[in-house]
């Protein structure tokens, strides 16, 4: 009875102590071989998070003597603008080491690891009464421990159910994309609840994944996708202990009803369909354009009508519902430059009444995107590629990074700065200032970074047969050789991009300075579109002190 007293008062705590990891409104895309150009799997994420560290490094695989103890890390998500290696702290907990550990880059989360395991990220929030603070693990720590020791997406999968079973979760509701070279599936985990403590006999933490079926995507946007559970289909769905017995305990599910259990709405009960489901219906009718999906309640996953390619997907990220209802372009807000982006917060009051921003796909906040790809018909050392993108998913520029580079590019990593720290040798600033240039005057400023993004990204994406067909000529004969050539042109590639986006930066500068824009030839002065000029006239046209006739 005691300890059911407590539930209210401890359910605050561990709501205030994991306020850091709800603030994270992540856009996740799962792109099947079957669904795929060139037959590779894909997951991507949108570190939407605003404040979080951007850099990202290589963890070196690491043979374990027997008997060796690790400490789980705790690596936070939102860091107050400092980057992740400085705020970093250990758990206290220690736990059994593995003979060997794989190599992965890391960022916010485990990105990728040596065996073309890809992982993504999006919170899905969960019931405020399931969080705990006495579980160890958060969805940071489990990502890095399951590029550690996952070999394949059901292992990685098995790796984070395992240990936050074990251990506890004390994350949020939370989604991760995992692929290997053959499936993707999509993994979603709450927490038991505040009162369970590391030795209960209740596990701690409930999670099930599931199967997207090849030729599909599948996308995930900060509310839980996964609806009913077949627990006697092992080839598609995942899951952990005591899910059946919670929800009869809880009145949720009745076996006896013939109804299947439905994870979403009884373990997640978190859907929002305008922030959240927008975003799925809209990537769903881009890439099924006859599916007519709307929000109220997508599916889980959709047949591709096309192929994606990794220009695609990476489209896909950079939509504001651009030729829908919902286009940011066209409203007032947009401003005389049909400028689709609205700062943070989403929700706002005005005079007592509450608004909301529409939360488009590409959203300001972004610290990166990335994609990952995985390839298996090349050998790993080639086959597995991180693509990188700093900063806002619209104006971004996407480099590679193949997953056996012995280090990570100075300009993502050491160079990298943070937001505490501006400096020119980092990629993402360059990105991020060209970003931020770009809101004062969308409409003519994005078609010359668009114009960047499809000569530098778009060399990396041609590039690429060729960069794998080398590496693997190289890797028959000299592994380290044919790393060491992938690292230097992953770093080469990166410090061009970054050299290019600084001088994108001063062309744009010159070339719209003052308002006016120069071509080179003649400077004009266009003045403000005429059908925003209608729209302020409509509104302020018979105020004398704002407009004279």
């Amino acid at each position: 009875m005691f300890r059911r007293l407590r539930i209210s008062v401890i359910t605050v705590v561990a709501m205030l102590a994991l306020m850091s990891a709800g603030t994270l409104a992540c856009t996740s895309i799962l792109v099947t071989p079957g669904a795929s150009v060139d037959g590779s799997a894909t997951v991507t994420h949108t570190a939407d998070c605003g404040s979080c560290a951007f850099e990202i490094w290589k963890v070196p695989a690491m043979d374990w003597a027997p008997g060796s103890m690790v400490e789980v890390p705790y690596l936070p998500q939102s860091t107050g603008g400092q980057r992740i290696s400085i705020a970093s702290k250990p758990t206290g907990l220690m736990i059994p080491q593995v003979p060997h550990t794989y190599a992965y880059i890391a960022g916010l989360f485990g990105m990728i690891n040596e065996h073309q395991v890809g992982i993504g990220e999006t919170t899905i929030g969960g019931r405020a009464d399931f969080r705990n603070q006495n579980g160890y693990f958060d969805i940071t720590n489990l990502s890095m421990l399951a590029l550690e020791r996952g070999a394949t997406a059901r292992e990685a999968i098995q790796v984070m159910g395992d240990l936050a079973v074990k251990y506890g979760y004390s994350d949020g509701g939370e989604e991760l994309s995992v692929a290997d070279t053959k499936e993707c599936w999509v993994f979603e985990i709450v927490g038991p609840g505040p009162l369970w403590e590391v030795g209960d006999p209740e596990p701690g933490a409930y999670w099930v994944a599931a199967r997207v079926p090849d030729g599909h995507i599948s996308v995930s946007t900060n509310s839980s996708v996964i609806e009913e559970i077949d627990f006697d289909d092992p080839e598609n769905f995942m899951y952990g202990p005591g899910i059946r017995e919670f929800a009869i305990e809880k009145g949720w599910w009745d076996p006896s009803s013939g109804k299947a259990l439905n994870w979403r709405w009884d373990f997640c009960d978190r859907v929002r369909t305008d922030y959240s489901y927008r975003r799925i219906a809209r990537i769903f009718n881009r890439v099924d354009p006859e599916g007519n999906y709307t929000e109220e309640n997508p599916p889980f996953s959709v047949k591709v009508a096309e192929k994606l390619s990794m220009a695609d997907i990476a489209a896909l990220h950079r939509d504001h519902y651009e030729g829908t209802e919902f286009d940011q372009t066209t409203s007032l807000t947009a401003g005389p430059f049909a400028n689709p982006r609205r700062y943070p917060g989403w929700n706002f009051s005005v005079d007592g009444v509450n608004y909301s921003w529409n939360r488009t796909v590409s959203a300001i906040g972004c610290e990166y995107v990335i994609m990952t790809q995985s390839r298996g018909w090349l050998p790993n050392e080639i086959g597995g590629v991180l693509w990188y993108a700093p900063a806002v998913p619209a104006t971004n520029v996407f480099v590679p990074i193949y997953n056996s580079v012995s280090k990570t590019p100075a300009t993502l990593n050491e160079k990298a700065g943070s937001h505490m720290e501006f400096t020119r040798e980092s990629l993402w600033w360059a990105v991020s200032t060209v970003n931020t240039l770009a809101d004062l005057r969308w409409k003519d400023m994005i078609v010359d970074i668009n114009a960047a993004q499809a000569k530098y990204e778009g060399a990396a994406f041609r590039e690429q047969p060729a960069i794998d067909a080398a590496a693997a000529e190289l890797l028959k004969t000299d592994p380290a050789a044919a790393v060491e050539f992938l690292t230097k042109y992953c770093e080469t590639n990166a410090n061009t991009v970054r050299d290019a986006w600084w001088g994108l930066l001063d062309t744009l500068l010159w070339k719209y300075n003052g308002g006016n824009v120069n071509d080179g030839k003649k400077i004009s002065s266009p003045g403000y579109p005429v059908e925003w000029l209608r729209k302020v006239v409509a509104i302020e046209g018979d105020a004398d002190h704002y407009l004279r006739k």
